[in-house]
């Protein structure tokens, strides 16, 4: 097999959520939903979920750092920070700042995402995003974790997916508040990016030189037929209201259609990201249908990664390789924030593993500024409405006993963590 090196100083590492594993998250609209009969659809709950509040999170960057990774992204779990509208609960940031420290004293560079998919109760009593104030509750947390936690943060990340967050869990019924109603979803849409800007700018106030971003969810939308006209419409569409809206609304600073009527100006909204991460799982390939759940069509994509309700796309790097090029005409930096698979078994990751990082290589000699991979995720975890059932972790665990055992797509990272790409003659077959 062919080499492939990148460049000094590359990050290399895995991501995590904080209600996927910190634990015992019960002040916010997640473990509210997980209550619901029917919710999580093999009827878990996070509960402890990986252990990390209660001090599991330092063995397992520790473990990270044995496995060759330099890197870690984490979040901030606001409904800790801020139990209460204006009550801030030092000792969870004393919690974080343990944390960070961890993962700094392996010599580990640091993402924080302060914001990933929940709501503390008192913002989601208020109907969430659909409440006029919560743009302007978001700056004023960010403002207090930067002013916190900046001396250990390397990299900020505002939003993770706004685009995934607003049309699941506003425009459709599988996530908090579950609303299922498309104009929901356009509002969601247009509150998430107006708090983005917010964010950013309250970072940059208290930390003039920190490095802050967006998170977007980028699937490789193509028509099913290509051929076909509909197909077309219907895959163009997908993709503007994931993806393009947010990039242009970036790149102009302005709301567009459909998340509103006419361009609307927002404040702050243009140049907001020193960097972009992107967040990438496979190929959809749109069939236009009316009457599908998505806008304008279903996904018919085969073989593909899926469960009865969730479809993560079909493995696809060559669509890894087009979305950094899409991305980085933005202008800044890129990270890759989350890569991953569904893998139960972990007979495909490894391979999933290698070819996209193949993938990331690709588009740096096509002169992308890619920064560094992230994969997802870090150790299994609690995957939101699909509950335990499905494991992309690098790690594995054991839930009754709490037990680390890394996979071989874990060993297969760290070869390629340590040799910064993929050394010559690496033989995939032979890793154990």
């Amino acid at each position: 097999m062919d080499s492939v090196a990148f460049p000094p100083g590359f990050l290399w590492g895995a991501a995590t959520a904080a209600h996927q594993v910190e634990g015992n998250n019960d002040n916010n609209d997640w473990w509210d939903w997980e209550a619901q009969p029917g919710r999580i659809h093999d009827g878990t709950r996070s509960g402890e979920a990986a252990g990390w509040w209660a001090g599991r999170a330092e063995e397992d960057l520790a473990l990270a750092a044995e496995l060759g990774q330099n890197a870690h992204r984490l979040g901030l779990e606001w409904s800790r920070l801020e139990p209460e509208p204006g009550l801030w609960n030092e000792a969870a940031f004393d919690r974080y700042e343990q944390m960070l420290r961890a993962a700094r004293g392996h010599g580990m560079t640091t993402m924080v995402t302060l914001y990933h998919f929940t709501l503390p109760r008192w913002a989601a009593a208020h109907g969430g995003w659909m409440w006029g104030e919560l743009p302007a509750r978001f700056e004023r947390f960010c403002e207090r974790c930067a002013a916190r936690l900046a001396p250990l943060v390397d990299l900020w990340v505002t939003i993770n997916e706004p685009g995934v967050l607003a049309y699941v869990a506003y425009g459709g019924t599988h996530w908090p508040p579950g609303l299922g109603k498309l104009r929901s979803g356009l509002a969601a849409m247009a509150a998430l990016l107006r708090a983005h800007a917010l964010g950013y700018w309250a970072v940059h106030r208290m930390v003039v030189k920190a490095r802050v971003g967006l998170v977007i969810n980028a699937p490789f939308f193509e028509p099913a037929r290509a051929w076909h006209p509909l197909d077309q419409v219907a895959a163009r569409g997908q993709d503007w209201g994931m993806t393009g809206l947010v990039l242009e609304g970036l790149r102009r600073g302005l709301l567009l259609p459909p998340v509103v009527p006419v361009p609307q100006q927002v404040r702050g909204l243009a140049r907001s990201v020193d960097f972009l991460g992107l967040n990438y799982y496979g190929r959809l390939a749109v069939q236009f249908d009316p009457r599908a759940e998505a806008p304008l069509g279903r996904h018919v994509q085969e073989p593909t990664t899926r469960t009865e309700w969730v479809d993560w796309g079909q493995i696809c790097p060559r669509g890894l390789t087009e979305q950094l090029v899409r991305l980085g005409r933005l202008g800044v930096p890129l990270y890759v924030t989350e890569n991953g698979l569904y893998d139960n078994e972990d007979e495909k990751r490894p391979g999933f593993l290698v070819d996209h990082v193949r993938a990331v290589a690709d588009a740096i000699r096509r002169g992308v500024d890619v920064r560094g991979y992230f994969h997802w995720s870090l150790v299994d975890n609690f995957e939101w409405a699909e509950g335990w059932s499905t494991r992309f972790g690098l790690i594995g665990l054991d839930r009754e006993t709490g037990e680390r055992t890394p996979r071989r797509s874990a060993r297969v990272y760290e070869t390629i963590c340590r040799a910064n790409g993929i050394p010559r003659g690496f033989d995939l077959a032979r890793m154990s």
